[in-house]
């Protein structure tokens, strides 16, 4: 029990390390308007949920090492919401649209999919 803490703490570090790393492109990519660094953790987060679930399952301590202490410190939904309000302030509601429907539409394509691969 305390092993299988330690190793999700140790994933949940490097999921969020690997999220500080990808939110640089967003840095980068400022000037589109699009927030592409937390939507692509999310997106690839939650592949990679849906495959472990489908590889794992949700009892296996494999999955909650990797979904939850990696995904869980890799994907960010405060960061998302936040961000979704500030193209709100902004009158952006363009990016605001594309953002919602996009992180949620293909969020949960990309969970089937991770569940189809693992398969």
């Amino acid at each position: 029990m305390i092993g299988e803490i330690v190793l999700v703490g140790l994933a949940s570090g490097i999921g969020a390390v690997t999220r500080y790393l990808m939110s640089n492109l967003s840095i980068v990519f400022k000037k589109i308007g699009f927030p592409i660094g937390t939507y692509l953790v999310n997106i690839i987060g939650s592949l990679l949920i849906g495959y472990f679930f489908g590889r794992f399952g949700s009892q296996a301590e494999s999955y909650k090492i990797f979904a939850t202490g990696f995904c869980g410190g890799l994907t960010t939904f405060s960061t998302y919401n936040f961000e979704l309000f500030d193209l709100l302030e902004n009158h952006d509601y363009k990016h605001f649209a594309e953002y919602f429907l996009l992180s949620y539409g293909l969020g949960f394509i990309a969970v089937l999919l991770g569940l189809w691969l693992a398969k």
